[in-house]
């Protein structure tokens, strides 16, 4: 093949795991180049942990399956939530600073399986719970794609990393957002499937009954690769016209999706804040024992989040779960469209120093919850619109069909 006239951190995935493949390049070239672009952004503060003896090792005694893998030589940033055998797994905490798993967790271990390599481990919002990655442990996360602003959250590292070309594919969790809001944040793409497509055994959860694990990369076609890795999707064509698309709020991509002959009308979420006392409950109730035994652990941030969720009485928990009931049988009645659309992010990115408040959160994700609570299939396109609806095939084949009528190049920062 003839190779790309682009630094190696500009390459996508299919680039790299074809040459590769083919012998053009080693694993070890393109992992050192990484750790060298690694070195160059440390001022991002992406990573908690970079493993540059173990991503070395493993590329130089990668065998022949994974080099013809389908990720072959591809590096591989993990948020820091997903255990990783003999690298240190913190889940952005005190808590576990000095864990180091003995297995790595199901879905990394498909894409390793695969070919992609690990080269550290990405920084995270306390627990992956906000929407900022402040991380007063591990430090603030900054913005490659604007300077000065937050990364987003929880899988700011993971997001940031992807934009400055220090790995190519990376694994997020989203319990309110944290893949999509981070994607957006950085101008990268981030898919967030149906509740339980990909498995997050060995994934340090925030919410059970709302977690999601899935893919971010620079575009939505490298998502799908990555889903295909893990073999837990195939890749639908891609399709954008005789769709009804509903408009959440208002966006560019709503005209243009118009003209590309689809039935676009305005469409209504359902509120729901009402229901952030159970998300909060929920949260704590993960954390039961930790509050009990290692509470000073906490950061002062995650101290009032987990007091706020501890206050919620057994009669309100009882009539929050009845509203949840209620708010998923009204968006199934009244959210028929194939697809629904919207700014991942309805505001403008607040300063990284700027604090996180509870009333920033609800700014951050009047959307994104949503589709948590109902678990259908949500993405965040590399210009930041947010693609959901009820069938995943629908979704992506819809996120594939916008990617390709993005004019703007796909390019590090």
């Amino acid at each position: 093949m003839t190779l790309p006239d682009r630094p190696l951190h500009d390459w996508s995935c299919f680039e790299i795991a074809a040459a590769v493949r083919d012998g053009d390049v080693s694993p070890e070239e393109v992992v050192e180049h990484h750790l060298r672009r690694i070195e160059e952004r440390a001022d991002l503060n992406a990573f908690i942990t970079v493993s540059a003896e173990e991503a070395l090792h493993d590329a130089r005694t990668m065998p022949r399956h994974r080099r013809q893998g389908l990720l072959a030589g591809v590096p591989f940033g993990p948020k820091d939530l997903f255990d990783t055998a003999g690298i240190r797994t913190t889940a952005g905490s005190a808590h576990f600073k000095d864990h180091v798993p003995g297995t790595t967790a199901v879905a990394a271990q498909r894409l390793v399986d695969q070919g992609a390599v690990i080269v550290g481990k990405t920084n995270l919002s306390e627990f992956a719970w906000g929407v900022t990655t402040q991380n007063v442990h591990y430090g603030f996360c900054q913005n490659p794609r604007h300077p000065g602003k937050i990364a987003g959250g929880s899988s700011g590292g993971s997001a940031a990393g992807l934009a400055a070309g220090l790995f190519a594919i990376t694994l997020g969790t989203d319990t309110g957002g944290s893949i999509r809001i981070p994607s957006a944040a950085c101008g990268v793409s981030g898919w967030k499937g149906p509740w339980g497509q990909v498995p997050d055994a060995g994934c340090y959860p925030l919410i059970r009954q709302m977690d999601h694990v899935g893919p971010m990369a620079r575009t939505m076609e490298e998502n799908m690769l990555a889903l295909e890795a893990m073999g837990v999707m195939e890749r639908p064509a891609p399709c954008l016209s005789g769709l009804r698309i509903g408009v959440l709020h208002p966006t560019p991509a709503a005209d243009a999706m118009a003209a590309l002959g689809n039935e676009v009308v305005e469409a209504e979420l359902p509120n729901y804040d009402a229901l952030f006392p159970l998300f909060a409950s929920w949260a704590t109730d993960t954390h039961r024992e930790l509050i009990e035994t290692r509470w000073d652990e906490y950061s002062p941030d995650l101290q009032a989040k987990l007091t706020f969720g501890r206050e919620m009485t057994a009669l309100a928990y009882l009539q929050a779960e009845r509203d949840l009931e209620a708010y998923r049988f009204r968006c199934e009645r009244e959210l028929s469209h194939d697809i629904l659309i919207n700014p991942t992010i309805p505001v403008d990115l607040p300063p990284v120093s700027e604090p996180e408040t509870f009333a920033l959160r609800l700014a951050m994700t009047p959307y994104t919850r949503a589709f948590n609570h109902l678990g259908w299939p949500s993405c965040t396109t590399r210009d930041g619109l947010m693609i959901s609806g009820r069938d995943a095939a629908t979704v992506m084949a819809a996120a594939l069909a916008w990617e390709q009528t993005i004019e703007t190049p796909v390019e590090t920062c």
